[in-house]
């Protein structure tokens, strides 16, 4: 398919007669250099994966950036980059990377739920597994914290008991003294 071929069907994808017209309608393929093949091939792309009607208002970057930091689980771009490596290449100051990196974004959570919902019989295997291993983790976990209490229980009515003890060693102290006193008063007489 030649130059021409591709953006005529560009053209009518989109609905319009011009370039400057299509720029325009599209926020996506504003930045791409239509004086190449290949853009127009994309251009093509984006137009028939990503239609945008005239009823819907385009996302502004703001609104495509919160989406993507919330798909990725990220905060800032040097994250973005650091955790997905095939959007490094995109320069994040223009719409259409941040566009690009949420239709990669949202097709990778796709295809990861899909396979989520039918793993491999080895990974079903290893799921089982980890599921009852977390189980019996919560369970120990559960009566570690029962027997937590009991200790801390047990080291209040220790306190306790050593309270008393030692109140009962005070009054024990001052009985004897009281005692003493009293023989060396009777001594004295």
């Amino acid at each position: 398919m030649g130059i021409n071929d591709l953006k005529a069907r560009a053209y009518e994808l989109a609905g319009v007669t011009t370039t400057r017209q299509l720029k325009a309608k599209y926020a996506a393929i504003a930045q791409l250099n239509l004086r190449l093949k290949a853009s127009w091939q994309e251009a093509s792309a984006v137009l028939q994966t990503n239609p945008v009607s005239d009823s819907t208002p385009a996302k502004t970057i703001a609104e495509l950036r919160a989406e993507v930091y919330t798909l990725a689980q990220v905060s800032t771009t040097q994250q973005l980059k650091t955790k997905y490596e095939h959007l490094r290449a995109l320069n994040f100051s223009f719409k259409t990377s941040w566009e690009k990196a949420l239709t990669l974004l949202s097709a990778n959570q796709q295809d990861f739920r899909a396979w989520l919902a039918n793993p491999p019989e080895e990974y079903k295997a290893l799921f089982a597994e980890i599921e009852t291993v977390s189980d019996s983790f919560n369970s120990k976990l559960e009566k570690v914290k029962q027997l937590g209490q009991e200790a801390r229980a047990m080291a209040i009515s220790l306190e306790q008991l050593a309270e008393e003890s030692q109140e009962e060693a005070e009054q024990l102290r001052q009985e004897a003294e009281t005692a003493h006193q009293i023989a060396q008063q009777a001594n004295l007489n």
